[in-house]
């Protein structure tokens, strides 16, 4: 896990970022937390004329334009086409999504504009839609080689409480995933020390895990220990982490639109 500072957007090696531009309201509030479950980086960005600011923050993103958007037509495939013209400079591929199923637009996009991310057809089920996003980006490798999608914790966001009975330990926390978390804690513990009660304070939601430090290292901050969290078979403490590294990676996106 990472050591570094905790502003601004990270680079996470192997992975690929996940942008849904101005996005139907089943990507928004559906869509994306299901990926993130299933541990890919998913985000949306909500003006599709501020997509190239992002693409420069997240190289090799993979971007869906939804074409059912307010703007006129002319004006999104402008936008689309200087996407993909772009392409050396960011690295991203770029898809479609839409509800119409439209064979002439899908091969304007396609054959004629060079879209490389498929276009896709939504669905009123959600989980039909949800089949065929999880496929097209499966063949894109947008997961890479990491299991979990690890985050920086802003600057206050989250912290956490180590109670050890009758004393406590507060933390910083540099970075978290369902696996782990990079934390800075007031007192030096050694390697393979295990808490059974650790509070999370995730940008003010509280919950409850255990785990045990797995490694330790030095830094000009002071001494970072990597908990690696027990397997959490609660859902609500999954749930809450899920919403926490979701939050996070949109922050990073609307931070720079």
């Amino acid at each position: 896990m990472s050591t570094a500072g905790n502003s601004g957007p990270q680079k996470r090696p192997g992975g690929r970022r996940v942008l849904f531009v101005d996005p139907p309201s089943v990507v928004q509030e559906q869509m994306i937390h299901f990926l993130v479950t299933a541990q890919y980086e998913a985000g949306i960005v909500k003006d599709p004329r501020r997509i190239q600011q992002v693409l420069r923050a997240f190289p090799r993103a993979i971007v869906y334009f939804n074409i059912d958007t307010r703007l006129p037509p002319t004006a999104l495939e402008q936008i689309v086409t200087g996407v993909i013209n772009t392409q050396q400079q960011h690295g991203a591929e770029v898809g479609i999504l839409s509800y119409n199923e439209n064979k002439e637009l899908a091969q304007r996009y396609l054959m004629e504009l060079g879209t490389t991310a498929g276009y896709i057809t939504l669905h009123l089920g959600f989980e039909k839609s949800a089949r065929i996003i999880i496929r097209a980006l499966e063949a894109a490798e947008a997961r890479g080689d990491r299991r979990f999608v690890r985050v920086k914790a802003p600057v206050g966001k989250a912290t956490m409480h180590v109670n050890l009975g009758e004393n406590s330990v507060e933390g910083q926390i540099l970075d978290i995933s369902e696996a782990g978390a990079a934390c800075i804690l007031r007192n030096d513990f050694g390697v393979d020390t295990y808490f059974d009660d650790i509070q999370l304070r995730l940008w003010g939601s509280i919950t409850r895990t255990s785990g045990t430090i797995r490694g330790t290292r030095s830094t000009p901050q002071g001494t970072v220990s990597v908990i690696m969290f027990d397997e959490m078979s609660d859902s609500t403490v999954r749930g809450k982490l899920y919403g926490f590294v979701k939050r996070v990676m949109q922050y990073e996106i609307d931070a720079l639109t």
